[in-house]
C-alpha cells in the first residue's frame, strides 16, 4: 500500500501571504491533464502536429 506524505511544504512569504503547499486534497484524479490536453488540441490542433499531419484551421 502507498504511503501518503501528509507534512506540508513551507514557501518564502509572498508579501504578507504565507505560501504553503500540503497533500491533503482528498480523492485526487491523474486523468486531468487529460482534460488539459483535449483542450490545448482543439484550438491548435496539437494531435495532429504531433502525428506530423496537417493542424486544422
Amino acid at each position: 500500500m502507498t504511503e501518503c506524505n501528509r507534512q506540508g511544504l513551507l514557501f518564502s512569504s509572498l508579501g504578507r501571504q504565507q505560501v504553503q503547499a500540503d497533500f491533503a486534497g482528498g480523492t485526487l484524479t491523474s486523468d486531468a491533464g487529460g482534460l488539459l490536453l483535449r483542450e490545448v488540441d482543439r484550438r491548435c490542433g496539437l494531435i495532429d502536429a504531433l502525428a506530423g499531419g496537417r493542424p486544422q484551421a
